[in-house]
């Protein structure tokens, strides 16, 4: 619903309520309805406090959804970016108790929230959320990240101040410094393509708060404490019931998540690929209300192979929308890569990003300010080939040597699967995680200087991932990390800078905690079947509301893009020589293919997109990346 910056200073050190506007403006395109600051100074210490937020109106169109917010008496001021969904049934929680409100949205709902709960209110939200609360009273200023880190927070923080905000870009435009690459996240992503899987930005000194943390900071001294962990559900099997139940409590979970996110006050849309996930929510809006004219939009590739525009069709005409389509050519994207680029903030993975950037531009031409998104699906439900080498570990480890067998057997029947490759990657599974950076093979890359990158301290080796796991339970435990550390935090990244680009908002149904923390206790055959049936239970759960044939699909395309032909259009771009990165090879940086065989280059290796996507970001962004 909007952008937030902040900041605590030693006051008089700098003019910061000028360099938090600079801030401000520099992401006006994610509020452009309202805007505002607020500064607080103390009066037995030199600290000063300034909130700002640029305003997309969401819920209450009125001022009395101005920000930044403050209660009476003055304790407690707040910005808050997203939505809290589940917003009218803690107000009625609070009416309960005896609070009134002068609004009708969800800002004052989650700021009474918190002076009655303090933390303990962030257990009973649902939404996507990025918010900052000063106590005046406590002397703290409290950074909080939604669970599945939806809305972005990115901080910055020394001695002398703390500064944050919703995007890289506005952040360096507060700090006015300029920035310095961070070799590590920048080798981490060139050579193996991982990144935001942890705190860490391609800026360094820069980080994320985590998913599902909060951060206190105190405005005496300016101290920051670690970042508390305030959700982590559990995966151990805690549902004893039928397969049937399990079936009709995740339908009854999910259209109730639709329900809250169908909560708006100005025009709404759904963002359609033709998959499942997306499917699903557009179905349950249907079911939800059946005479709502529903618009959706969608992104196609003429002549691509792997176009979903013959799903998207099937869909539409099934629920009776109105379906928009958008396509784009490698001459598109040649003209819009500046501003792709510069809208991400930071370098990305792969094109697909570009086809979701003109999906939401295309919302937007038609009116739209909220879309509802599939994302997390895949990561809910056990989705893309259903984390096969993890289900083998649960059956192998459980004793299930038969079950396993033929579950390697079916799941590599199905098309675009690989069964040697899952086998290895299962047996991979039984070695120590101290030990998989030993036995793993060490891919090389030509353009990179390794000495250069170990002299700066740099490991080159995979980046391990952290997190925990269960006897048994390793699908659900790997789905935990990809919901909060690798995959999908990228994804969400994506999603939220590519549609506040254009002014809209995102809402992601499936990020439900209610939701994932029901699947997550059910038994890994109900997610992933014997048979080799990715999301089981979703399909099932979703029969009725989503076209039989979307559902019985056994194909997996994903959002993809004819980027192969894309990569040959951007191959003649130069090298910047006022740009040089480090640790790239100079007899190889200026070549027009990167290092790369002209065979990768038709093959539309990524490796190549995150070649060009890197230079052409420390150019555009001014980065010092030597």
């Amino acid at each position: 619903m909007c952008g937030i910056a902040g900041s605590w200073v030693r006051n008089g050190t700098e003019t910061h309520g000028q360099r938090l506007q600079a801030g401000l403006e520099t992401i006006r395109h994610r509020g452009p309805d309202d805007s505002g600051q607020f500064a607080w100074a103390s009066e037995s210490t030199d600290a000063r406090v300034d909130l700002g937020m640029v305003r997309l109106a969401i819920l209450d169109l009125s001022p009395l959804g101005h920000q930044p917010m403050t209660l009476p008496g003055g304790r407690f001021t707040m910005v808050f970016n997203g939505e809290i969904t589940n917003y009218v049934e803690i107000r009625e929680e609070l009416e309960a108790l005896g609070e009134t409100f002068v609004s009708q949205g969800d800002t004052e709902v989650l700021l009474k929230a918190w002076a009655r709960w303090g933390t303990q209110a962030l257990d009973r939200l649902e939404g996507m959320y990025a918010f900052a609360i000063l106590d005046t009273k406590d002397r703290t200023l409290t950074l909080v990240r939604d669970p599945f880190g939806v809305k972005p927070l990115f901080i910055a923080h020394n001695k002398e101040r703390v500064v944050f905000n919703s995007e890289l870009r506005g952040l360096l435009a507060t700090t006015q410094e300029q920035p310095r690459l961070d070799w590590q996240a920048a080798s981490d992503y060139l050579q193996w393509g991982v990144y935001d899987q942890a705190e860490r930005t391609f800026i360094d000194g820069v980080t994320q708060l985590a998913p599902g943390h909060f951060l206190v900071i105190n405005i005496d001294s300016g101290a920051c404490s670690a970042p508390t962990r305030y959700w982590h559900p559990s995966v151990a099997r805690s549902f004893h019931g039928t397969y049937q139940d399990a079936v009709e409590t995740v339908r009854g979970l999910f259209i109730e998540s639709v329900r809250h996110n169908l909560r708006s006050d100005v025009p709404l849309g759904i963002a359609l690929s033709g998959g499942i996930d997306s499917s699903a929510i557009a179905g349950a809006a249907r079911f939800l209300e059946p005479d709502l004219p529903i618009s959706t939009f969608s992104y196609i590739a003429p002549g691509f192979v792997e176009s979903e525009h013959e799903w998207i069709s099937t869909v539409a005409q099934s629920l009776g929308v109105v379906s928009h389509t958008t396509a784009s050519t490698a001459e598109d994207l040649e003209n819009d890569i500046d501003d792709l680029i510069l809208t991400q903030g930071e370098p990305f993975g792969s094109t697909s990003i570009y086809a979701q950037y003109r999906v939401f531009k295309l919302a937007r031409e038609h009116g739209m300010v909220v879309t509802l998104d599939g994302q997390g699906g895949d990561e809910v439900f056990a989705g893309y080939h259903g984390y096969p080498a993890q289900r083998m570990r649960s059956l192998l480890e459980t004793g299930r040597w038969l079950g396993a067998a033929r579950f390697a057997r079916a799941w590599g029947s199905w098309p675009g699967r690989d069964t040697r490759s899952m086998l290895i990657e299962a047996a991979g599974q039984f070695v120590p995680r101290r030990l998989r950076g030993r036995v793993l093979p060490l891919s090389t890359s030509p353009l990179i200087n390794y000495d250069a990158l170990r002299e700066r301290g740099v490991d080159v080796k995979f980046p391990p991932v952290q997190g925990t796991s269960q006897w048994g339970r390793r699908v659900p435990a790997h789905l935990r990390v990809a919901q909060t550390r690798v995959g999908l935090p990228g994804l969400l990244r994506h999603g939220d800078l590519d549609s506040m680009r254009f002014s809209v908002e995102s809402r992601v149904p499936f990020l439900d905690r209610a939701l994932v923390e029901y699947v997550l206790s059910l038994p890994e055959e109900w997610l992933i079947g014997p048979d080799g049936t990715t999301k089981r239970i979703l399909r099932d759960s979703m029969r009725g509301l989503v076209p039989a044939e979307v559902i019985d699909r056994r194909d997996k395309v994903g959002f993809s893009t004819p980027q192969s032909d894309w990569l040959n259009r951007l191959a003649s771009e130069p090298v910047d020589p006022e740009h040089p990165i480090g640790f790239l090879l100079d007899g190889r940086e200026p070549t027009v293919a990167g290092g790369f065989t002209e065979a990768e280059l038709q093959g539309g290796r990524d490796a190549y997109w995150r070649l060009i996507n890197l230079r052409r970001w420390v150019a555009l962004m001014g980065v010092d990346a030597r």
